[in-house]
């Protein structure tokens, strides 16, 4: 079983803070509603990232991961500089973890960040108007989270509630992600 002490202390932070990254991405791709999407897309990341605890319980590296994602909390600004070129990141982070981890380990961890990305998509389109609690956004996102998105599954499983540059974006992250999985 992979561990984050197995990786390097740069390809341990590219590791742990690159599912943050996407859903801040996601995010910014679709700023059409202003600022209540946006807060409202931030309370569903880190609703996700919890969730991610939860439900990824038998995938001990994807829950390390979002365990030491939560433990940074105060890193997270830091982490959205730079989110507009997300897919040089997805692929070096998938090689580092090829390098160290199992397939199934890769897999679950391209799953865990799809799954933010998503997430963090539907917030606003799902919830906007009278959305005021995160326990009840994620309550009702988390359902949705688990069978959105899955490795090797086509484009056309995105939700219908995710804006066209929201699809784009998550389209974009999953084949870099996927892209040498080969």
């Amino acid at each position: 079983m992979t561990q984050l002490s197995d990786f390097s202390p740069e390809e341990t932070a590219l590791i742990i803070s690159l599912p943050y990254r996407v859903g801040v991405h996601v995010s910014y791709a679709d700023d059409e509603h202003g600022e209540q999407d946006d807060e409202l897309e931030m309370k569903a990341l880190e609703a996700c990232i919890k969730e991610v605890v939860r439900q990824h319980d038998g995938e001990q590296l994807s829950k390390e991961i979002a365990l030491e994602i939560l433990s940074r909390k105060e890193q997270w600004e830091s982490w959205e500089e730079g989110v507009f070129n997300i897919e040089p990141q997805c692929e070096a982070a998938i090689s580092a973890l090829k390098a160290h981890a199992n397939s199934q380990e890769v897999k679950d961890y391209i799953k865990m960040t799809l799954d933010v990305a998503t997430s963090v998509a539907q917030a606003y389109g799902e919830f906007g108007e009278g959305a005021d609690r995160a326990e009840g956004l994620f309550a009702k996102i988390g359902g949705i989270v688990k069978s959105v998105v899955s490795v090797g599954a086509d484009d056309a499983a995105h939700p219908m509630n995710v804006s066209a540059a929201e699809d784009s974006a998550i389209s974009n992250i999953a084949a870099a992600l996927k892209k040498n999985m080969k």
